[in-house]
């Protein structure tokens, strides 16, 4: 059993790194810390990549939420037109009300890493507005992810 999975949740290499600090915290400090809202990002690494962050859009529906949600083909993507890399999407749930970000899924080279953009701005409660204007460098691939929240407002 890995480390991190003592404290419960999905047996990723990565939690230990959020767990450890919860532990010490709890333990030594005598906090009250918890996993509970944490964010838990995964990517599976096959051809192409699969980074996954948040709700799906079916756990958000499970949970009566109001959401919208968005897809784009990575043949909209710029750079993944330019590398041949044109297989898949990206997708994203986000909050029908506030516009905050619920989730993100992305099939495509590099979903990982592209994944991990919508991941930091979920905590920090950027909206998909926030995320559509933003300046992302051109031409990466995380630049498509100016297109598809801005497609939220077409």
């Amino acid at each position: 059993m890995c480390w991190g999975t003592s404290i419960g949740g999905p047996a990723f290499t990565h939690l230990p790194y959020d767990d450890y600090p919860i532990l010490y915290a709890n333990l030594i400090r005598h906090e009250k810390l918890s996993t509970r809202d944490r964010i838990v990002p995964y990517t599976v690494f096959i051809d192409p990549q699969l980074g996954r962050v948040g709700m799906t859009e079916r756990e958000a529906k499970a949970e009566g939420r109001a959401i919208r949600v968005v897809k784009l083909p990575m043949s909209a993507v710029i750079r993944a037109i330019e590398t041949g890399e044109t297989r898949s999407f990206m997708k994203a749930v986000v909050d029908a009300d506030s516009g905050h970000i619920l989730g993100c899924e992305i099939l495509g080279s590099e979903g990982g890493e592209m994944m991990t953009v919508s991941q930091v701005a979920m905590p920090g409660k950027l909206t998909a507005t926030a995320m559509a204007d933003a300046i992302f460098t051109h031409p990466l691939l995380a630049e498509g992810l100016n297109t598809l929240f801005a497609m939220l407002d077409a």
